[in-house]
């Protein structure tokens, strides 16, 4: 029976954006064929090295629910969450980190803290003032900072707080072996360059680390799964990364772009009443991103070295544990354009109206055919560059599971 997982895939929110981007975690970490990816080398790289002397920014986790203020001053206006103005709380176990000393403020000292982005709760990522003491009782935990790694690799500084990455790196050119994906979490604010992300945006790119078999059963095939990642920024003059392969990707903190940035709240976003930041916020804001400047593939979507003449198609990596399943959810995309290109190192995808783009995921009965470039099934069900799919009714003997960012291809049960 084949395994279908999706997502409805119409105007891009926050939670849909979460959802869609989650399901290449379900789809690629999930279930379907069983590819063994044979152990191919790949050129060694030495990593740059870093501040290992440096030691990392005051972290602290919230021992209580807290309502920041927001502003210059620690006497400024609530958190509020629109439409009816109730204070918005941080809740048990949000992370923060310090950026500066206490100040007096309502009832005792407050402190100024970015507030860390999470894919689970909102906000995050953005500035404010939390109160260090309520009732007599300290709000927060203080965590150890952390010292600065040695050398930059994926493992190194995905595992690092924004902020210490650009303490650790300053502004060296770094370069580091990955895979790539796309994170279920879009920007409360817009940041112009837009490049630097969106809070129309369907995902973050991201770099991490999916462990020792890089594809297959034992590989960790989304930043989810990973548990840390790098976030990549890419300006107009990168192509975009390909998605779901690993690569050797080059860049830097601190990019000179960084002068210029400045980040507002989304028109999508007001509801969660944050102000505008500060020019000065959003400059340091920008420094700590990793902007990219060149990257290569190095191992294909199904973990083989790139060949124009033996073209990969992305593929399920793990089966379901015996008795689960996955429905398809998938409802609303636009008309599906296939495109085939074997010179490209993605060789398989599917281009939206508008310009949009969306991974095609084939199950294992699928092939990429050179005499004239298509993907054909074992059953017969043909694709060719250019075709266009209906996503909800699909074609005869093809079954379709249309979920925003990622699509499945399956062929229908008889």
């Amino acid at each position: 029976m084949p395994c279908l997982g999706a997502v409805p895939a119409v105007r891009v929110t926050r939670a849909r954006a979460i959802a869609a981007a989650l399901l290449i975690s379900i789809v690629l970490g999930a279930c379907a064929s069983d590819p063994s990816p044979l152990p191919f080398s790949i050129p060694s790289l030495v990593p740059a090295a870093l501040r290992g002397d440096a030691v990392g920014v005051q972290q602290a986790v919230l021992t209580v629910p807290l309502v920041p203020r927001l502003g210059d001053r620690p006497d400024g206006p609530l958190l509020v969450e629109a439409p009816d103005s109730q204070p918005l709380r941080l809740d048990v176990g949000r992370q923060v980190v310090i950026a500066g000393d206490p100040q007096p403020g309502p009832d005792g000292p407050w402190v100024r803290v970015w507030v860390e982005p999470s894919i689970t709760v909102e906000p995050g990522d953005f500035y404010a003032w939390l109160p260090t003491t309520q009732g007599g009782r300290a709000t927060m935990a203080m965590v150890e900072p952390r010292p600065c790694p040695t050398e930059a690799t994926i493992q190194t500084l995905a595992g690092l707080v924004q902020p210490d990455r650009l303490r650790c790196a300053g502004s060296t050119v770094l370069t580091i072996d990955a895979r790539s994906g796309l994170l279920g979490l879009v920007p409360i604010y817009d940041v112009t360059p837009a490049w630097y992300g969106r809070n129309s945006d369907q995902g973050t790119t991201t770099l991490f680390d999916p462990g020792p078999a890089r594809f297959g059963p034992d590989a960790k095939t989304s930043p989810e799964l990973a548990g840390s990642w790098l976030e990549a920024r890419l300006p107009p003059s990168v192509a975009p990364l390909p998605l779901g392969l690993f690569l050797r990707v080059s860049g830097r903190f601190d990019d000179p772009s960084a002068a210029g940035c400045s980040r507002s709240i989304a028109r999508g976003a007001v509801e969660l009443g944050l102000p505008a930041e500060a020019p000065a916020d959003s400059v340091q804001w920008c420094r700590e991103q990793f902007v990219v400047s060149g990257w290569q593939a190095l191992l294909g979507a199904e973990g083989r070295p790139i060949d124009p003449l033996d073209p990969q198609l992305h593929r399920r990596e793990f089966r379901l544990p015996q008795g689960a399943m996955l429905a398809c959810g998938g409802v609303g995309m636009p008309p599906l354009t296939i495109r085939i290109d074997p010179r490209q190192v993605d060789p398989v995808w599917i281009d939206l109206p508008g310009g949009g783009h969306s991974m095609a995921i084939f199950a294992a009965e699928f092939h990429v055919r050179l005499d004239l470039p298509r993907v054909v099934s074992t059953t017969g069900v043909t694709l060719v560059d250019g075709e266009v799919l209906d996503p909800d009714k699909g074609k005869p003997g093809l079954s379709l599971c249309p979920g925003g960012t990622a699509v499945m291809f399956d062929v229908a049960p008889r």
